[in-house]
């Protein structure tokens, strides 16, 4: 079992059996990876239990809920190392997940390699799935199915990391080309149309897609040298307004923003959560000002700058409140006393950047990527969290006890 512990500018002392307080407890999966590049929790078998899929180095693979059993998706021979993003849905219209998978990451390289992919079990029940081509530029990074259209079906947004044929520390040369790919009837044998989102933002590191304005349509929050950008779909163009600063003063690369989600507090207000700057060491909340309007510089706030290298970001509610927690995962020691691993920070005052930290298996896990979701069917959010420097997965279960 792992203890937590927690502060809020100044020491809280308490039992971690206590009701209310936040508990997890560890599992490590015999699981073993390269780099654990990215993890989701789904249903992959139809049994109504989240499953765990992991994006490793050489592989695309499954976990099975509730033994963890491992099922390949694709292995070394269907795509070039390094495997580095996925995203599901049921591409192929037969009721059953497929994948996006971005391969072939070359931090460097802008001006070769990546590859782009989809693959569908097509009824197999072991090995390697069968998979597709699509098109992808230099540096691809993440990628997301969202409706950005409005015709209430997903689209493939894909981003590479750094623009083509720039160079550092700036890559100012060209912006990232940040594209949404339409799954056409046939997605085996047509072409998937292209749009262009936007051409102007730089090493943009990361994007949530989201319902910002309300009108039915996912919009997306990117997470770049700029800071964070949220575009906005009108008719055929998009709109793109700075809501988050992000880190403007220190020399490049050190800009921007790196990681972005968003989530949301009792009162049914929003925050965005972001690492900072790029591959950054501080943990950043933007609330938006009182009655401001959405397009508008929002607060920002500066929870926790005891990190080295943050990369993932996930909101979500962890006990018996009405807030989202913020969840974050740091991939470096800064050193023996500041270690890696999970933090969980739960809003006391939000719109004025107080919140509570709390430290889970300082050290466990080198986390290149973490999710969550109910993986117990105990009513209660879990966290699953891949490694790099560690090469492991772990699951921490969450066995905060309700107040009373």
């Amino acid at each position: 079992m792992t203890r937590i512990s927690s502060l809020l500018l100044v020491v809280i002392c308490a039992f971690a059996a206590s009701a209310g307080e936040l508990r997890l407890e560890e599992q490590e999966l015999p699981t073993k990876l390269g780099v654990g590049y990215a993890v989701r929790v789904l249903d992959m078998n139809g049994d109504q239990k989240l499953d765990i899929a992991i994006v490793d180095s050489q592989r695309v693979l499954w976990l099975e809920n509730p033994t963890w059993q491992e099922h390949v998706i694709t292995d070394a021979t269907q795509t070039k190392a390094d495997n580095v993003c996925f995203a599901p849905t049921d591409i192929d219209g037969d009721g059953l997940v497929d994948f996006a998978i971005g391969a072939d990451w070359q931090f460097n390289n802008t001006r070769g390699g990546a590859t782009l992919q989809w693959a569908t079990r097509g009824g197999k029940e072991n090995g390697g799935w069968k998979v597709f081509p699509l098109p992808a530029d230099p540096t691809l990074h993440r990628i997301n199915f969202a409706d950005v259209i409005g015709d209430e079906k997903p689209e493939l947004i894909v981003a590479p990391l750094k623009g083509r044929n720039t160079d550092g520390p700036e890559f100012a040369e060209n912006g990232i080309r940040l594209m949404a790919l339409s799954i056409p009837e046939d997605p085996a044998n047509q072409p998937w149309p292209q749009t262009l989102i936007t051409d102007e933002l730089h090493v943009a590191h990361n994007f949530y897609p989201t319902d910002m304005n309300g009108d039915g349509r996912d919009d997306l929050l990117v997470a770049s040298f700029e800071g964070v950008t949220l575009l906005e779909r009108e008719g055929d163009k998009w709109t793109a307004t700075l809501v988050g600063a992000g880190e403007q003063e220190r020399p490049y690369p050190e800009r921007g923003a790196s990681e972005v989600k968003r989530g949301k507090l009792a009162d049914g207000s929003d925050y965005i959560a972001t690492i900072e700057p790029w591959h950054g060491d501080r943990v950043v909340v933007y609330t938006k000002p009182k009655d401001a309007p959405l397009r508008s510089l929002w607060n920002r706030h500066v929870l926790d700058d005891q990190l080295k290298w943050g990369h993932a970001v996930w909101c979500a509610n962890m006990d018996d409140d009405a807030d989202e927690e913020l969840v974050i995962g740091v991939r470096d020691d800064v050193g023996d006393n500041t270690r890696r691993g999970l933090r969980i920070y739960d809003p006391v005052n939000a719109q004025q950047g107080e919140w509570r930290r709390s430290l889970v298996d300082p050290g466990g896990v080198a986390i290149e990527d973490l999710t969550v979701g109910d993986l117990d069917g105990d009513g209660r959010n879990d966290v699953v969290a891949v490694g790099r420097q560690t090469h492991n997965v772990r699951i921490y279960w969450n066995k905060t006890q309700p107040d009373r």
